[in-house]
């Protein structure tokens, strides 16, 4: 199981809180609770949650000004703030945009908005830590600058089928230096996108033929589409309709009238995103790769895994999340490597890493440590969690038709893995490294093809 997720729920009138934490709760969070503004910001500060649920009416600072502070201060800065009123006129809700608020919920609150709100704005967290971790390690590799990292300026695809509607919105959007396109109907809409070079796409939800949610859910099933960003527009403002927009895949969700600050706010909030999500899905830069990674597998080499590892247990320990390491090795593989020869051993290990990248999480990092060994650093995730992943993993090696079975199908390769965690305890890293090497000694010597976690293996 991944790691619980810390929420600090922030209200004056302790009843909502305790309704809140009442219901997050119960859907597996650790609350914090704060019931001031300035007791917010010192148990922000302390505590580093993975998101803050912070009313907007409370004595001084009231939420817009506990915001700001948060969104100034480096080690709170990115933590997402959702904030929480019975105010619904567009003015409160840019105000608190201005200031920094990732999210609004207006009372009373949707329990199923509310849990689905959370869920993907943490995960936007998570993509964007791993996008600064991997980030920062790109740059002691190589000479890459943020020139060279930046992101496009956009492209956006608007499907609407009222023109009044749509200039409306072209308008607003071509007041920043976005590529816009417009459709009027949804099987166009999903023609176009999976041509390519679209990042973002508004998507009305009352359209002729095919609506809004059956475009949105195809392109969210579709592989080469999933990650684009989609946001609903629509006259309906009934939580039915969010709910259900949520369930499909949507990004977010916009009722009309559309206020232009509010629209802008969101496209760059989402554009980033998107670029969180490419950087962590594809390879950039020749010289990037052949510093980082292995030449055979493609995977991630040992200095750029060692280094990955020690910033990731840094901010565990930081943000008191949980971490294990995997270390697989393939069994007897030195006798196929000898009786099959190199060649098809160097296909064995481009096979085996290819299966290790599509039973992980994009959050993830494999790693060729050496040789026929391998390692994974598993992140927001405990030893539980970490044990399913293997014996999926382990299942898939023993399962695999290796490219060697056509001349050899008796043969069946197998995985030996060890598994060590990692919470707030003063571990370096050649200490968790090594807990996980042993963990993978003892799979091997109590007969292979088998998971051993470190603490619970037989002793030599």
């Amino acid at each position: 199981m991944t790691s619980p997720k810390r929420v600090l729920v922030v209200d004056d009138d302790p009843l909502n809180v305790k309704l809140l934490a009442t219901i997050l709760a119960s859907a597996g969070y650790d609350i914090i609770r704060a019931y001031s503004g300035n007791n917010a910001i010192k148990k922000a500060m302390e505590e580093l949650p993975d998101l803050i649920l912070l009313d907007i009416v409370m004595p001084d600072p009231n939420g817009y000004e506990v915001t700001r502070r948060l969104k100034k201060m480096s080690v709170t800065r990115d933590i997402p703030v959702v904030l929480i009123t019975t105010y619904t006129e567009t003015e409160d809700k840019v105000k608190g945009l201005q200031a920094g608020a990732d999210e609004f919920l207006n009372r009373p609150i949707d329990q199923s908005e509310l849990q689905a709100r959370i869920r993907s704005l943490i995960a936007l967290k998570e993509y964007r830590e791993q996008l600064q971790t991997r980030t920062q390690l790109e740059r002691s590799f190589t000479s890459l600058s943020e020139k060279d990292i930046a992101g496009d300026l956009g492209k956006i695809l608007l499907v609407e089928d009222n023109e009044i509607e749509a200039k409306i919105i072209k308008d607003y959007l071509n007041t920043r230096p976005y590529h816009v396109e417009h459709l009027k109907n949804g099987m166009a809409a999903i023609r176009r996108v999976r041509r390519g070079d679209i990042d973002i796409v508004l998507l009305d939800l009352l359209l002729p033929k095919v609506s809004g949610f059956e475009v949105c859910r195809q392109l969210k099933e579709h592989p080469l589409t999933r990650n684009i960003q989609v946001i609903m527009v629509t006259a309906l403002d009934d939580i039915e309709s969010k709910i259900r927009g949520l369930e499909q895949g949507t990004d977010d969700f916009l009722v009309k009238p559309i206020h232009k600050e509010i629209l802008l706010t969101r496209i760059e909030s989402l554009l980033k995103k998107k670029r969180y999500v490419d950087r962590l899905s594809v390879n950039y830069e020749k010289a990037l790769q052949s510093a980082i990674t292995d030449s055979l597998t493609g995977l991630y080499n040992q200095a750029y895994f060692k280094r990955f590892l020690e910033l990731e247990m840094e901010r565990t320990r930081r943000q008191k999340h949980s971490l294990t390491l995997m270390m697989l090795d393939l069994d007897d593989f030195k006798v196929y490597n000898d009786t099959l020869g190199h060649l098809t051993g160097d296909q064995i290990l481009q096979e085996f890493s290819q299966i290790l990248q599509q039973n992980i999480r994009k959050i993830d990092l494999a790693a060729r440590y050496g040789g026929e060994e391998f390692a994974i650093v598993l992140t927001y995730t405990d030893v539980s969690g970490a044990i399913i992943i293997a014996e999926r993993l382990r299942q898939a090696i023993e399962s695999y038709r290796f490219s060697y079975k056509t001349s050899h199908p008796s043969r069946i390769l197998t995985t030996s893995i060890g598994l060590a965690d990692f919470h707030a305890n003063p571990l370096t890293v050649h200490e968790l490294i090594k807990r996980s090497d042993t963990a993978l000694y003892q799979a091997k010597r109590a007969g292979k093809n088998r998971i051993c976690v470190f603490d619970e293996c037989e002793p030599d």
